[in-house]
């Protein structure tokens, strides 16, 4: 008797034993957990995720609810989900977690990182590098956090807009206007209007801004403002060389539809300043501005564009 209990325990520690599955805790027979796949079925130099979790529990656990767990399919569903972007792990391994054997995010710098991002992310963000971000090195980490991001869209480390107002802190005091878009009350978001990724269309008034489309933001703006789009027979020339933004300050403003001055009559005699001379020949005399006439929109009402008139009357 005790020659066969000594048998059945030894039977029992042979390695591999327990590889196909184990009985889950009911008794039921069920197989309640898988092997990890053996090192012939991986890419060389790869442990898959499995050996990973060993050490990284805590980061393997939480991945499967992230949307890169998908990148397991790109070898063949062979379970090496961290080695796509952390290169592979085995030596990593065999060297005792020798940190310097694998591919660190913290460590890297920033192009060395977005390099890693872009491997398969250059389609979404082919001209990233060349963008006002790029150029000042504000790599992906910076904004994204792969493992722990506190926003579930785009996995950012902090929800819009105050991930933006971290770097931007001017535009985080024209929000506090007395008139602004409503981003800080949650009905837009940053991105809405800019791409922080860059874009080859771009504004040509304005460099860095990363406006989505459209000379000086106009398109960018004409999706929601979409009386002032046109087309127009007769557009007003400033929409079309200086944007919106040559009338408007996009972001807030103290004055009543982001207007950048506080009295239209001084905001369109800055480009119409022969009206500034009060005796030119053909001058009206209503357009005398000592006169303190009301503002030039009253009588100029279609100002963005106009069908009928070239000087935007209704």
């Amino acid at each position: 008797m005790r020659r066969m209990l000594l048998c059945v325990t030894l039977l029992l520690l042979l390695p591999g034993h327990w590889k196909a599955g184990r009985v889950d805790a009911g008794g039921n027979g069920q197989q309640a957990a898988v092997a990890p796949a053996s090192h012939a079925t991986l890419p060389a130099g790869y442990a898959g995720t499995e050996a990973c979790e060993t050490c990284h529990e805590d980061v393997v656990k939480k991945f499967s609810d992230n949307p890169h767990a998908r990148m397991a399919l790109e070898h063949g569903d062979k379970g090496v989900t961290c080695e796509n972007c952390h290169g592979p792990g085995q030596a990593h391994i065999d060297a005792g977690g020798d940190a310097t054997k694998i591919f660190q995010f913290t460590k890297a710098t920033p192009k060395a990182a977005d390099e890693k991002c872009l491997s398969c992310h250059a389609g979404a963000h082919p001209n990233f590098e060349h963008t006002a971000h790029g150029e000042a090195q504000i790599g992906c980490t910076s904004c994204h956090s792969i493992h722990k991001s506190e926003s579930e869209e785009s996995l950012l480390k902090v929800s819009q807009p105050k991930l933006c107002y971290g770097c931007h802190t001017d535009i985080k005091a024209a929000f506090a206007q007395p008139f602004h878009h409503k981003v800080d009350e949650g009905l837009m978001k940053c991105s809405d209007c800019h791409d922080p990724h860059g874009t080859f269309k771009g504004t040509l008034q304005r460099p860095g801004t990363m406006l989505h489309n459209g000379p000086g933001g106009y398109a960018v703006c004409t999706k929601c403002h979409a009386e002032t789009a046109g087309p127009w027979v007769y557009p007003h020339p400033v929409i079309q060389t200086e944007g919106c933004g040559g009338c408007h300050s996009p972001h807030g403003s103290p004055n009543p539809r982001l207007l950048t001055r506080n009295n239209i009559n001084s905001l369109c005699l800055q480009c119409h300043t022969a009206s500034m001379n009060f005796s030119a020949p053909g001058v009206p005399s209503f357009h005398n501005q000592a006169n303190q006439y009301q503002a030039c929109t009253v009588c100029h009402s279609q100002i963005h564009g106009s069908n009928s008139d070239p000087v935007f009357f209704k």
